[in-house]
């Protein structure tokens, strides 16, 4: 099993690519820096996204926090996102959005780089997001 905490800090280069049913193809790159917060570790994206009429800044913040159980993946408020347990260097999760269900898997490609992948499927939403991060 890999450790979250000894494989994710320090500063990552990411390119996304977006596929949305309403909005078509779409594209964010930019950077990604896990530092040590806490029980765990923050986890923060910005970067330039381009999806339909939108060509611009993008960012989130999200928190990779130890538990009882292991370790999961929560939003900046607190509130619980995914489980995140990488073992044989992989993790598949899932996440309730309302009607909405996000099904995701991160996959370790290298000692410098990972990649995720995420399904949405729902009334509101149906789109795919293919991201790489490369160490940089």
């Amino acid at each position: 099993m890999i450790d979250p905490a000894d494989f994710l800090p320090g500063a990552w280069r990411v390119e996304r690519e977006l596929e949305d049913a309403g909005l078509g193809s779409g594209r964010f790159s930019g950077t990604a820096e896990f530092s040590p917060h806490g029980e765990g570790l923050r986890w923060e994206e910005e970067g330039r996204m381009t999806i339909g009429a939108y060509d611009g800044p993008a960012r989130r913040s999200l928190r990779v926090m130890r538990d009882k159980d292991g370790w999961a993946v929560r939003f900046a408020d607190g509130r619980p996102f995914h489980r995140l347990e990488l073992r044989d260097g992989r993790a598949s999760f899932t996440h309730p959005c309302g009607e909405d269900h996000y099904r995701g898997e991160l996959v370790v490609t290298g000692p410098d780089a990972f990649a995720i992948e995420w399904t949405v499927r729902g009334p509101a939403k149906a789109q795919r997001l293919r991201a790489r991060y490369e160490r940089t």
